[in-house]
């Protein structure tokens, strides 16, 4: 097939679109990826890369095309207009070209304007059109932005309808979705699942397959380690509270990997609490590096405020620590903390609880080697029977068939 990948994060951003789209490429697939200037999450371009730079390049067989971009910046003004210049120079790049696709996919995570460009390619060639939806709309702007205005709200909501029926197939992240799609009146025999996966350099390894790495994080204590965007969505006032709560274990060391927009904040308010000694900022690293660097971590942590959307959501990042067979901390609710539990692959508390957070830290320093390591044994057999990329993938291309058959 012909693939048209509207996405507005791709390589070298760090995000599952890159591996999805070389999988698609190896598979015999043409894909052409259209996709903003790099600038998640730090808010502004990466190294290299501009408006005027590298605006077509290639990743692997994948082509490449970047389209004007308004960096995010730091502020709730620079987002909006990083939102809202995506959507139109997308579709103004689709306008131009001559291709024609057999398919477009979407990648949708927010905004939620990003579906647009695809409907515009679906209208001038008549392919198939197919949405990936892994942020739900309009609740994640609403809080993101703070958004009160019950107009704006309206107009969020017929936005997202009237984008989300124009789909040939909805794919939802997990199944706690549907409900989220069909409330739009999207018939539900369109909607169907496809979680997140992890790419295949994504295994367990011993410290010593990494000794480079061993050096950057700390060698004695216990090593709870978070990797992943540092923004309000993974509350760190919960983790910087339960860490506050646990000063007195000296031995906890909290090793961050990562960068964000509220990392500046994240990082004043650990300083203030008195908590330098205790938490390790790593930075950013290439994706590659990332099951490298898990390696010498004792138990990796993930979480997401208290609200009703998130509840929904499984982070990408529990594939990759599951795919690493590595113990697990969450303090998460709903679907993410339902299948961290089934699968016995650690420890799962409500969010937004520094006090039950910091319990069940504890629990985990506490807990024998043995457990721990059944613990991660058991994440990799979860990974395995329900994420493994052979299944996602396989999913994703029968999938596109589909849409692409339906409208051929």
């Amino acid at each position: 097939m012909k693939v048209t990948f509207v996405t507005q994060y791709f390589f070298p951003e760090q995000v599952s679109n890159n591996e999805i789209a070389r999988n698609l490429s190896q598979g015999g697939h043409e894909v052409d990826v259209i996709c903003a200037v790099p600038n998640y999450p730090r808010g502004k371009f990466f190294d290299g890369y501009s408006n005027s730079l590298r605006r077509n390049d290639m990743f692997h067989e994948v082509k490449i095309s970047r389209v004007w971009t308004i960096p995010r910046g730091n502020s709730a003004f620079k987002l909006v207009l990083n939102y809202l210049c995506f959507p139109i120079t997308a579709s103004l790049n689709i306008l131009r070209k001559k291709s024609r696709p057999d398919v477009v996919f979407v990648s949708q995570l927010s905004p939620v304007l990003m579906l647009f460009p695809g409907i515009v390619q679906k209208w001038k060639t008549g392919c198939g059109l197919v949405y990936w939806v892994q942020d739900i709309w309009p609740e994640s702007a609403t809080f993101t932005l703070n958004i009160r205005s019950k107009l704006i709200v309206a107009l969020l909501n017929a936005t997202c309808g009237w984008l989300y029926r124009r789909a040939d197939i909805v794919l939802v992240q997990s199944a706690a979705f549907t409900e989220m799609i069909t409330r739009f009146g999207v018939p539900r025999e369109r909607i169907r699942v496809l979680p997140n996966t992890a790419p295949a350099m994504y295994r367990p390894m011993a410290p010593e397959e990494a000794p480079q790495y061993a050096d950057l994080v700390p060698v004695d204590g216990f090593r709870l380690m978070f990797a992943g965007n540092i923004g309000e969505s993974q509350d760190f006032d919960t983790l910087i509270a339960a860490a506050g709560l646990l000063r007195g274990r000296k031995m906890l060391r909290w090793v961050i990997i990562g960068s964000g927009r509220d990392e500046a904040r994240v990082r004043r308010l650990v300083t203030e609490k008195g908590l330098d000694s205790s938490f390790h900022f790593l930075g950013r690293f290439p994706e590659e590096e990332m099951p490298s660097l898990f390696a010498h971590a004792d138990a990796m942590i993930v979480s997401l405020k208290d609200t009703p959307i998130f509840g929904l959501t499984v982070p990408y990042k529990t594939q990759c620590y599951m795919a690493c067979g590595k113990p697990i901390v969450a303090s998460l609710n709903g679907e993410g903390a339902r299948i961290i539990s089934e699968a016995a692959a650690g420890v799962a508390v409500s969010a937004s609880q520094p006090e039950a957070l910091a319990e069940a830290i504890v629990g985990m320093m506490e807990e024998t080697p043995e457990q721990r390591t059944s613990y991660a044994s058991n994440a990799r057999r979860y990974f395995e029977e329900n994420y493994s990329a052979a299944k996602v993938y396989g999913d994703l291309e029968r999938v596109l068939e589909d849409a692409a058959r339906s409208n051929a």
